[in-house]
């Protein structure tokens, strides 16, 4: 299977390299500049601000429970939980800058989470969430596990049964909001109009963390909200459902279409100048052959329309082994070609990264 999908993914890459040597002598009626300023002012800046703004009301309203355990304020949490995860997704594929110098994503979102090591540390009264070893015991995944394990009743009782489990949980919420806030405060500087002027196509370039930081974020879409839970990626091939996002909360479902429907946006650049009118204007030289913009939107919509077909809970969906999470997975794995081998040649951007998808 590995090697089949090598041929997959060479095969349109071989075809896109005469364009490429050619797309970079022709002359584009296609602002850059514009581009990435579009990017950087009206997409990352604003949804960054947006995460930052849920998790602090987030922060907010764990503490409130910690200090008074009710239903009130266990329904307010577990709401900012909501609510910061569906900001989460709008922020998924800026891993670059700021978020990747405080290690952002790996800090706020590594799923699934490892609760037999989280309840070993409330046990000991063990909190050290500097490790590097904590990622998955910490972030959105945790707060999750934490307030969403058992019945609300249950829930409350264990947090005023221990001291010690608010504590833990009023700690993974600050270190979600300093990660949140240092990201948020950098953005909100000098480093918009850095990034807007760091103009080319080479690994250095807004340009290549855009176009890479893009397809990663995909394919941890297609991959860890999907893939695994599907045994994909796993030797023995067997369906994990608990590792899908958001397991305990039971939003699943919903975190995957706003993950597809943000990485869409962010193709199409929101309501200005985006990576799909750069393809355009290649296409529109004659440099590349096939409307590629066209091409990846059509996927995105086969995709959305597939993620409508599965059922909620999305984990129950994957235990029972329906076909539709299967063709999900085929269709979300066609669009990595599109975007990976495709749109990276005719724009002229390498791939920087190695993946270990083994499907």
């Amino acid at each position: 299977m590995k090697l089949f999908n090598f041929f997959i993914t060479l095969i349109p890459a071989l075809l896109f390299f005469s364009c490429t040597e050619e797309s970079q002598n022709v002359e584009l009626d296609f602002s850059q500049t514009d581009m990435l300023g579009n990017y950087a002012n009206n997409i990352i800046k604003p949804s960054i601000s947006d995460y930052h703004t849920s998790v602090t009301a987030l922060d907010e309203k764990v503490k409130a429970f910690v200090s008074n355990p009710t239903e009130e304020t266990y329904d307010a949490a577990g709401s900012a939980l909501i609510n910061a995860y569906q900001n989460w997704a709008k922020v998924n594929a800026f891993q670059y800058g700021p978020a990747l110098e405080n290690a952002f994503l790996t800090s706020s979102n590594t799923f699934p989470t490892n609760y037999t090591a989280l309840e070993a540390d409330i046990t000991d009264e063990k909190l050290n969430l500097g490790s590097v070893t904590a990622n998955n015991k910490k972030g959105l995944p945790a707060i999750d596990y934490l307030l969403f394990k058992d019945e609300k009743a249950t829930v409350i009782e264990a947090f005023k049964a221990n001291a010690f489990r608010g504590e833990y949980l009023n700690a993974v919420a600050a270190d979600l909001l300093a990660k949140a806030t240092y990201v948020n405060d950098t953005w909100s500087g000098d480093y918009v109009a850095t990034f807007a002027a760091n103009e080319g196509n080479d690994p250095s370039s807004s340009l290549s963390y855009i176009v890479n930081e893009y397809n990663k974020a995909y394919e941890r879409c297609k991959n860890q909200r999907v893939g695994y839970a599907l045994g994909k990626n796993s030797l023995s091939g067997k369906p994990s459902p608990m590792s899908v996002e958001a397991y305990y909360s039971v939003n699943s479902l919903d975190l995957l279409k706003r993950n597809i429907i943000s990485l869409e946006n962010y193709f199409k650049g929101g309501d200005g100048v985006g990576l799909d009118d750069y393809l355009t204007a290649y296409y529109n030289t004659g440099s590349i052959q096939e409307d590629l913009s066209g091409k990846i939107l059509n996927q995105f919509a086969v995709i959305k329309s597939k993620i409508d077909n599965c059922q909620s809970p999305f984990a129950n969906h994957i235990e029972a082994q329906d076909e539709t999470v299967e063709e999900l997975y085929t269709e979300m794995s066609r669009l990595v070609v599109m975007i990976k081998s495709e749109m990276s040649s005719a724009l002229s951007v390498k791939i920087t990264y190695q993946d270990s998808d083994g499907d």
